[in-house]
């Protein structure tokens, strides 16, 4: 095995994204990758911003969990492709990979943690058309299956949503310790890196939208230190990048 593949696997696990991704590149000159190292090498791609990179990383790594038959994962790339083109608003691209990722789990008798993942869009097409009731029944299978298969995404996601559908319905209190749950979930590093900054923008979003300004601030600040943690990162960009900053900003006219 070559020397920059074992040191790309060992700044994975350090999370030194930029690290991680220059030598999973060397080592690709000499290598194939194998689909488990396509996945971390574009994990650290989208965590040092290289958007474009990390899609065709993830596209390989699919492909090659199909190769090997390995279903269950390559719809877990599917996932890590349609989710973040969803947000974006790339909605038929993104799409595209959603109902491939699905379609791959479609048969009888299958039970995995991605089922629940592919489940997470589902409930937020819910919640942007208006049907909130619709969302906290989706997002309740999502933390089900979560819970009951020992997933940490899922298990976050599946809080989230049910937070912000339960907020949506103005049952506040009950949302808001929801949302609690899920930012203590990724507090204890158990989730994976891009569904802790997913959630985190969410629950500083849901904060903002509620008013609840004690709340924003602390997340805000949990969001931060996280963020000073991991090497190389790029800070979550769009409208949670920019309520951070008006968070910083206020707390520094308050002092």
């Amino acid at each position: 095995m070559g020397g920059a593949l074992v040191r790309g696997r060992d700044a994975l696990r350090r999370q030194a994204w930029g690290d991680a991704y220059a030598q999973f590149a060397a080592a690709e000159l000499d290598d194939a990758l194998e689909p488990a190292d396509l996945e971390g090498a574009a994990l650290a791609a989208y965590l040092t911003g290289r958007d474009d990179e990390s899609e065709s990383l993830w596209v390989r790594a699919h492909r090659a969990w199909l190769d090997g038959a390995d279903l269950r994962r390559a719809a877990r790339c599917a996932f890590w492709l349609g989710l973040p083109l969803l947000l974006k608003g790339e909605a038929a691209r993104g799409g595209g990979w959603l109902a491939r990722g699905t379609r791959l789990l479609d048969q009888p008798g299958s039970d995995c943690a991605e089922i629940g993942l592919l489940l997470v869009p589902v409930g937020l097409r819910a919640l942007r058309r208006g049907d909130p009731a619709s969302a906290l029944e989706t997002f309740g299978q999502v933390e089900e299956i979560g819970e009951r298969l020992g997933d940490p995404d899922v298990l976050a996601f599946g809080r989230l949503g049910r937070g912000q559908a339960l907020i949506a319905l103005e049952e506040v209190p009950q949302g808001v310790s929801l949302l609690d749950e899920a930012m203590v979930a990724v507090t204890t590093d158990d989730v994976s890196p891009i569904a802790t900054g997913l959630v985190y923008c969410a629950v500083l979003l849901a904060c903002r939208d509620t008013f609840d300004l004690a709340r924003a601030d602390e997340w805000t600040a949990a969001l931060s230190h996280w963020c000073d943690s991991q090497q190389d990162l790029v800070p979550f960009r769009g409208e949670c990048l920019v309520h951070r900053a008006e968070r910083s900003v206020a707390n520094g006219q308050r002092r």
